[in-house]
């Protein structure tokens, strides 16, 4: 008889508190003061919209418990692209739990789910998993909707976008390793030609995806090839470039990312272009697209 954790505790770690998130620095890219937001909310709140999400649409196959946070999640302009606004329902009225930017399109990815890492809320939550042959953490935007089809071990589509806190055009073109990092550095680095004795690694046309030590688990450091540039207008007022790119490579396959880049992100000058290597730090946000 084999045992062990069952669903839902062998899926979800449930938070005390004590996380730090950084949700104000989310707000970077569109506004000087994270608190500029806040002054909106009075107008924003009543044009508010619910959502369908895919586990509104399909049914998981686990049966949420019924001591778990209710609420839902409302949008705002609209699903293409805005924000994103979770409610925890309890009592008489409910209550504003987060607002998150909400990009609404990126690249769909197929994520083996290990862990859900639930907030003190119970509303909100980042999944940690494995994209390609890398770990990835992200944020969920509908966890609220989509959570009874999360379970360790079960491959789900999801939809993933880096909004960036910041991006311009690379400029630094070798990195120096030492013997023993050099395997931990190829795992998230597509690597180039060695540069003299091996110390160093050519970084031109190279993909690196690596998280941020000392911010949240979905905090990432990016650097890469440009597949292609769109240019959005309007996000929260902010004009900027949706940039695909190559972020890492597993067995010859690139794994690329939509990366959304604001004016007040982009640091580069000239809008970023197809064929340039840009870097940066971006917040890594997904949602559920399709379950197998």
């Amino acid at each position: 008889m084999k045992f062990g954790k069952s669903w839902p505790d062998n899926t979800f770690v449930w938070e005390d508190g004590n996380q730090e998130h950084y949700c104000g620095t989310h707000w970077k890219p569109f506004f000087g003061n994270p608190e500029e937001i806040f002054e909106e909310l009075p107008e924003i709140i009543p044009t508010l919209a619910l959502g369908e999400t895919f586990g509104d649409i399909y049914a998981g196959p686990h049966k949420i418990p019924p001591d778990w946070a209710k609420g839902h999640h409302l949008y705002w302009p609209n699903w293409n692209r805005g924000l994103v606004a979770t409610l925890l329902i309890s009592g008489d009225e409910p209550e504003l739990m987060n607002i998150s930017p909400y990009a609404g399109v990126g690249i769909q990815a197929s994520i083996e789910i290990e862990k859900v890492h639930v907030w003190a809320s119970g509303t909100e939550a980042q999944i940690e998993g494995l994209w390609g042959e890398s770990p990835v953490s992200f944020f969920d935007l509908h966890f609220l909707g989509n959570r009874a089809w999360y379970e360790a071990g079960k491959r789900r589509e999801f939809v993933l976008a880096g909004i960036a806190y910041g991006a311009y055009v690379s400029r630094i073109g070798t990195l120096g390793v030492t013997p023993e990092s050099r395997s931990a550095v190829s795992r998230r680095i597509r690597v180039r030609p060695t540069v003299g004795n091996g110390a160093h690694i050519g970084l031109e046309g190279s993909s690196i995806f690596i998280p941020i030590t000392d911010r949240d688990r979905d905090d990432y450091r990016f650097r890469g090839p440009v597949r292609k540039v769109t240019a959005f207008h309007d996000w929260l007022g902010q004009s900027g470039w949706t940039a695909t790119v190559g972020i890492m490579e597993f067995e010859g396959k690139s794994l690329d990312l939509d990366i959304f880049i604001t004016e007040r992100a982009w640091g580069g000058g000239k809008p970023p272009r197809a064929g340039q290597d840009i870097e940066g730090s971006l917040w890594l946000q997904g949602r559920l697209w399709y379950a197998v």
